[in-house]
């Protein structure tokens, strides 16, 4: 075969850099659930308090005190009305968390899909970054982007909030509260995702650790406050207070609080240290 007749065409670089492992990962895991009718009617419910609370802001710049008086901390649009609304999110954390992150990396246990991902040039790191960005999206999605929505909304039609603070200082608050959060939520629930191989087990300990403490502290707590300590939600919520300022929320100082939620973040990257390694395939 003649060497001007030659039927391939040499590589080029195409100067497009590849996209990072990790991010790969994270685009299906986020698109792939939004195609169920059910997770996005879950999403659309749980942005119907940040509906309400806009509702009540609209009408209480109409009808002015009176509205205040009847709706409370509906109507706070300072830093401790948009942490109390984080709270209120916290029945659709449960649930979104749970239906998403459970089976994550149980079920690649489960069906052998670790030694598929890891024998191909793609890291521990880059794994769990990419299982942690659809958590971290999903949760951002009922508790951050609410929030801005709220601020600017909030801005534009109350009477009395500055541009400094509802455009900027609780943005970042916000911000920087629901990422430390987030990132302790997506630790720990990917933790328990690499412990188990089945998805209902892993989401009924997501709903037990974050539920049942829940109650468990609330008994214990009658025979000592500081024994709050043990919700696990509620060390989240209490640790808002460090960003956001003001009284804590129970007997448990916030920086004890926030010490917690640091310990929860770290103890979930050490048992998934532990339990997702690479493997080696020998031909």
């Amino acid at each position: 075969m003649p060497v001007y007749e030659r039927g391939y065409r040499p590589w080029e670089h195409s100067g497009h850099r590849a996209r990072a492992p990790w991010w790969t990962i994270a685009r299906r895991g986020i698109t792939e659930p939004l195609k169920s009718r059910r997770l996005l009617f879950l999403l659309a419910v749980a942005w119907v308090p940040a509906i309400v609370k806009g509702g009540i802001l609209y009408f209480t710049f109409q009808m002015g005190e009176l509205s205040r008086l009847i709706g409370g901390k509906w109507t706070d649009i300072g830093p401790r009305g948009f942490l109390a609304y984080l709270g209120w999110q916290s029945p659709f954390v449960l649930i979104l968390l749970a239906i998403i992150g459970s089976g994550l990396i149980s079920r690649d246990r489960r069906e052998n899909g670790l030694a598929l991902y890891l024998s191909r040039p793609l890291g521990v790191r880059d794994y769990v970054l990419g299982k942690g960005a659809v958590i971290m999206f999903y949760y951002f999605a009922v508790t951050l982007l609410p929030v801005w929505a709220l601020c600017l909304f909030g801005y534009l039609v109350t009477s009395g909030a500055t541009g400094m603070q509802m455009l900027l200082l609780i943005p970042l608050q916000a911000l920087a509260y629901c990422v430390v959060t987030g990132a302790g939520f997506t630790l720990v629930l990917l933790a328990l995702s690499s412990i188990g191989q089945r998805t209902v087990f892993v989401a009924l300990w997501w709903v037990l650790l974050y539920a049942g403490t829940d109650g468990l502290a609330e008994i214990m707590s009658l025979f000592s406050p500081g024994l709050q300590i043990l919700n696990f939600p509620g060390q989240f919520l209490n640790a808002g207070i460090v960003f956001f300022g003001g009284e804590p929320l129970s007997e448990v100082p916030p920086a004890a609080s926030l010490l917690v939620v640091l310990a929860y973040t770290a103890l979930g990257a050490w048992v998934l240290r532990r339990r997702i390694k690479p493997v080696e395939v020998v031909a």
